[in-house]
């Protein structure tokens, strides 16, 4: 095989190792996006936990303020009671007294379920808090060892890279370029091994004698992907 074929055929091992390089360090990002995201969600699970504690908190001091108020028209009520001069006033007072003592004893009800719905809330919002904590602490520890992979790999890329500049030093820029070309347009393998007599990239036949120089060592550029085909360990004249 051609030697600057052979420096071809080792770019393109390095490059399948930087390709999977890339694919694990793009996973990365990937993974501490989602873990966010679930962080974030627990997170405004705790909020809502403590906005709906709030408006409870908030209901029972308007409830508190009601039943202030209403406790105070009743005293004046009963003070006024004795003012009355007929009997009419006087009933109609004892029905003001009836109605603020009827409305002191409906809010006082409805604390009591404000002070369940409370209680109710308060352990809601306790469990949500040690859930987001406890998750929170682990993102950290995650994201640590993340950021820790991912500065691994990125030392591992540059030291393949350095390789591949190695591996490409001296080699013509044409062939190069060819190489680059085929790769930006999908072809993935460049160098591609004879197989069974055909292109081992898109499987094109190979005329039988060239497929016997291919295996002589010399090189042939596939007439239908432009791919260089070449002898290998696992190459074959016939099927």
């Amino acid at each position: 095989m051609d030697e600057e074929l052979k420096k071809l055929l080792a770019i393109q091992e390095v490059d399948a190792r930087i390709d999977r390089l890339k694919a694990e360090m793009d996973e990365i990002p990937r993974e501490k996006a989602i873990h966010q995201r679930e962080l974030d969600k627990q997170r405004e699970e705790f909020e809502e936990y403590s906005r709906q504690l709030e408006e409870i908190k908030t209901s029972t001091a308007t409830l508190e303020t009601k039943k202030t108020a209403t406790i105070d028209h009743l005293a004046e009520f009963k003070n006024k009671l004795l003012e009355m001069k007929t009997n009419e006033a006087y009933r109609a007072m004892l029905e003001q007294i009836k109605f603020a003592e009827k409305r002191i004893g409906d809010i006082e009800s409805q604390l009591l379920e404000k002070m369940y719905e409370e209680e109710q809330a308060e352990g809601d919002l306790e469990d949500a808090g040690k859930i987001w904590e406890r998750n929170r602490r682990r993102f950290e520890k995650r994201q640590g060892i993340l950021d820790g992979q991912l500065k691994e790999l990125q030392e591992q890329m540059e030291e393949l890279q350095a390789e591949r500049e190695e591996v490409a030093r001296g080699m013509t820029r044409r062939l190069l370029d060819k190489y680059r070309q085929l790769r930006t347009s999908g072809k993935g393998l460049v160098v591609v091994g004879l197989q069974n007599g055909n292109c081992g990239g898109c499987l094109t036949g190979i005329p039988p004698q060239t497929a016997v120089e291919i295996s002589q060592g010399n090189t042939f550029v596939c007439p239908n992907c432009g791919r260089f085909v070449v002898w290998t360990d696992d190459s074959s004249l016939t099927g």
